[in-house]
């Protein structure tokens, strides 16, 4: 039996790559096309947007975002979400419903094809190099200034170590408190069940993936001092949040209601 859930797990982590692969090269000549203009980077965010319905909807995929906080869509906000799965870039381009911008590991960016998304709408930092980070947060630093959005990943990089996040880097908190802008914590429930971190190594599943958009923390007036608290306060409230989702004493089915 376990031997057949294994077969099953893969098949299913194999059907969605073929998906997902699939319906980009289909649409990767809009995507180039809505690229080359900086003006039209919010449209490629929505056809992101539309890619990620149709291959969720074909896999079996059922996103559902509970919104404490509804980001207004003419206001800039810093976005900062755990990070377990390969499927949370996806989630939050679905499920948050106003522009935004990546910064990701430069890795991402040597992807064949997917480098057009961080030659263009998106910003890779170079977490080896000081000159590379740099350059990174003083393009996302004009981002703000410009009033759009960033989506961060403030772990650095997908946790192995269910449930425990990894600890929280700084860059996203700095930026933030220097430029005033909110953080709005994000939890990501479900997409470890979905796809773990191993891919298709561990294989993968259908269902639910919950999202919850915390309130915003406002940072004018803070100062770098700050930092650690701020840091600290958000990563306590998403930790706290997938473990009461995830493992709370009463059973999994009654923990995803409306709020």
């Amino acid at each position: 039996m376990r031997r057949l859930t294994r077969v099953l797990r893969f098949a299913w982590a194999v059907y969605f790559l073929i998906l997902f692969c699939l319906f980009f090269l289909l649409l990767y000549p809009l995507f180039r096309m809505l690229l080359s203009r900086e003006k039209w980077y919010p449209a490629a965010h929505r056809l992101r947007a539309i890619w990620g319905y149709l291959i969720m909807g074909l896999s079996g995929l059922f996103p559902k975002t509970y919104f404490e906080f509804r980001p207004l869509k003419n206001r800039a906000y810093i976005f900062v979400a755990n990070h377990f799965s390969y499927l949370d870039i996806l989630s939050l381009n679905v499920q948050l419903p106003v522009f935004f911008r990546f910064m990701a590991k430069e890795e991402l960016a040597g992807i064949p094809l997917f480098s057009i998304f961080f030659r263009t709408i998106d910003i890779p930092v170079d977490r080896n190099s000081v000159k590379g980070a740099l350059r990174a947060f003083e393009e996302a630093a004009r981002s703000l200034d410009r009033g759009t959005s960033l989506g961060i990943f403030p772990e650095g990089g997908i946790g192995e170590e269910i449930p425990t996040m990894r600890r929280f880097k700084s860059g996203a908190f700095r930026l933030a408190i220097e430029k005033g802008i909110p953080l709005v914590p994000v939890t990501i429930v479900d997409n470890w069940k979905r796809l773990p971190s191993g891919g298709t190594d561990n294989g993968g599943s259908p269902g639910r993936m919950r999202m919850i958009v915390h309130k915003p923390i406002e940072t004018e007036g803070l100062t770098s001092e700050d930092i650690p608290r701020v840091s600290s306060e958000i990563y306590s409230l998403i930790q706290n949040t997938f473990n009461s989702y995830n493992f709370a004493d009463s059973d999994e089915d009654n923990t995803g209601k409306d709020r």
